[in-house]
């Protein structure tokens, strides 16, 4: 089977190249940044596509890797020339539907999500090899392309059309929203009179021991801190010293976390712990 990428971005570049390293047949790109799609092929050793037909129809297996608002467009475009092939997109919240009128055509529909962030062009593909694929689309057809990533060591899971928004939500609060709740911490260890070489190298020690602790035991039973303990008065003094944006984005995560304290003790009464950070709804409940 033949794969080819329409869009020469990181996304098509990483998997053309990672396919390669698997032993995959890659045929090239096409892109309408044609100085993109000749990196690309000069990149994996392939060929550049002159147009979306030509691309198309010496291809069984197509990628629409191109931004996810372009998807749908480029996809119209394509249409008239994908008769009998494997179209799918790498789009975490887009699902296969984005395909219309895929049964036309004869060719069978997917969105294949690589979860895991793709940086750059030249290296990403290299840490593929240990990522998760989600897979949605056409059931006569996802076993086979199940099988494909299976034989490359991926471990694969499949996921209804309908999950793809809070599946693409969670990813992006486990990734881009942990990175800004990196950077504010780092923004107050530089007002402290850290180097932002030491807040990061500290910060990150911090952060990967609690990450490999959620690894180990999960969220609830490595959940530490001032919140757990029911410590109001530290809690206080954070937000006190916050300007008002940080001081949302601590008080909307401490929340979460009296959740999961309430699950961890449930012995322990965090009433007060309540008041601080959901005095609103305090308020309603008192005058009901």
């Amino acid at each position: 089977m033949q794969i080819s990428f329409i869009g020469a971005g990181k996304v098509g570049v990483s998997l053309g190249k990672y396919f390669i390293s698997k032993g995959r047949k890659v045929g090239g790109y096409y892109s309408l940044s044609p100085k993109s799609a000749a990196w690309a092929a000069n990149f994996t050793n392939t060929k550049q596509y002159q147009s979306i037909e030509e691309i198309i129809s010496s291809s069984d297996m197509i990628f629409f890797t191109v931004p996810d608002d372009k998807i749908g467009e480029v996809w119209e475009v394509a249409k008239p020339y994908a008769h009998g092939k494997i179209i799918a997109h790498c789009s975490g919240i887009h699902s296969s539907n984005i395909f219309s009128d895929i049964d036309r055509t004869g060719s069978m529909a997917y969105s294949i999500h690589p979860l895991c962030a793709v940086s750059d062009r030249e290296t990403s593909w290299q840490a593929l090899g240990d990522v998760l694929f989600t897979i949605e689309g056409d059931e006569r057809n996802i076993s086979n392309i199940q099988n494909m990533f299976a034989q490359m060591g991926n471990r694969t899971c499949f996921i209804s059309a309908e999950n793809k928004i809070k599946y693409h939500a969670a990813a992006s609060l486990a990734s881009n929203h942990m990175t800004a709740v990196f950077f504010m911490a780092q923004k107050l260890f530089l007002e402290c009179g850290f180097s932002m070489q030491q807040a990061n190298e500290e910060l990150y020690r911090l952060a990967k021991g609690n990450l490999e602790n959620i690894h180990a035991q999960g969220c609830i039973n490595s959940l530490t801190g001032p919140v757990e303990r029911g410590d109001k008065n530290t809690v206080q003094k954070h937000m006190d010293a916050l300007d008002a944006d940080m001081k949302n984005a601590y008080l909307e995560n401490a929340k979460q976390l009296l959740e999961i304290a309430e699950q961890k003790n449930p012995d322990r009464d965090y009433a007060a712990m309540r008041e601080i950070l959901m005095p609103t709804e305090i308020g309603e409940q008192c005058e009901k």
